[in-house]
């Protein structure tokens, strides 16, 4: 997310001083992309327990703990979907703006 005017003072931001409301854009920035590497996260989790099911051969315990990585991963895609969905959906049927953050003085 780009840097507003709330985040410096000044003509610019190169030549602008942070402010107090700094702080909130930073928090901003992090939790825009925070989902994006959750995803991340639970994909390479999916791959990596691929990996591990195809060299399990007939072990049945590394046959396991790979079944379980991978459930707990889907697991995870799940619920950050269905969270972001709801969120969305509050946000478009009452319009209070959920999914953006900002503290209000």
């Amino acid at each position: 997310m780009p840097w507003s005017s709330e985040c410096f003072y000044g003509p610019s931001l190169a030549e602008g001083v942070a402010t107090i409301g700094g702080i909130t854009c930073v928090i901003r920035n992090i939790l825009f992309q925070l989902p994006p590497v959750i995803a991340l996260v639970a994909l390479g989790m999916v791959i990596w327990s691929g990996i591990r099911l195809i060299s399990s051969g007939a072990d049945p315990k590394a046959y396991a703990s790979a079944m379980s990585t991978l459930m707990y991963a889907l697991i995870g895609i799940l619920l950050l979907s269905a969270s972001w969905l709801i969120l969305v959906l509050i946000e478009r049927f009452t319009g209070a703006p959920v999914t953006q953050f900002g503290i209000n003085p």
